[in-house]
């Protein structure tokens, strides 16, 4: 349940992000890209659902599948509604699949925060994931805007702010700090330090290269912010179904 978990949020951050770069500026083959890298990343969480049991789940991961094919097919057609109410179709389906895979993996309190803990996994996990990414194809398209890269570097840090924001309130209200920072104090405090502090100390040297337009400098920081922040991630849901709040 875990793995689907990662799996389908990772999904959603990448293709709910993409406004952020622009169709124009990455072109058609990046947007394909990234909807090749979601249909996968669901279909590997359809498939860690089904071994769980959960079939309705496995279905709605499957939705998204569908979904992005049919945007897949309407890409062609930017401005016209099809593209439009596929592109919204697809991100309604990617959000609910992640919110109701949290739900059942974390089993929290209150469906209010599963609404939470999904959509700050989902920015933290698409952002700088998506930077990553982007910062790759620089190398594929000469001369692209230095603006998209510019502004996933901020999502990141604004992401990060939101997923500290979000474990300060989880642990204050539901009084768990005895249980994950001192029972559970080796793994609490790595998944605070590489998947909180991690991305906030090293903003500032992505945003520097950014500024500088060095983009290999900046994709080759951005590494080593996406194992940070996958590490904390993955220690976070191993705590959050344990404590059954998001942290």
């Amino acid at each position: 349940m875990l793995l689907a978990l990662f799996l389908i949020e990772l999904a959603a951050g990448l293709y709910l992000f993409l406004p952020l770069v622009g169709r124009r500026n990455a072109g058609v083959k990046f947007y394909r890209l990234i909807l090749l890298l979601g249909a996968g990343l669901s279909a590997g969480a359809g498939v860690a659902h089904m071994m769980a049991g959960r079939r309705d789940l496995a279905a709605a991961d499957a939705a998204t599948i569908v979904a992005s094919a049919l945007l897949w097919v309407v890409l062609r057609y930017p401005k016209r509604l099809i593209f439009r109410a596929a592109s919204l179709i697809l991100s309604g389906f990617y959000l609910a699949a992640a919110i109701f895979a949290y739900d059942a993996a974390i089993a929290p309190r209150h469906m209010a925060w599963s609404f939470l803990g999904a959509l700050s996994t989902i920015a933290l996990l698409g952002s700088v994931n998506l930077a990553m990414t982007l910062g790759h194809w620089y190398l594929v398209v000469r001369g692209m805007p230095i603006e998209p890269l510019k502004r996933l570097a901020l999502a990141t840090v604004a992401a990060t702010g939101f997923k500290l924001l979000v474990v300060v309130m989880a642990i204050l209200a539901g009084g768990i700090f005895q249980e994950v920072a001192v029972r559970q104090g080796i793994f609490f405090w790595m998944r605070a330090g590489w998947g909180l502090l991690g991305p906030m100390v090293l903003f500032p040297m992505v945003w520097g290269t950014v500024r500088i337009r060095s983009t290999m400098a900046a994709t080759g920081i951005l590494y080593v912010e996406v194992v940070a922040v996958v590490i904390g991630e993955v220690l976070g849901g191993w705590l959050s179904a344990l404590v059954h709040l998001p942290v």
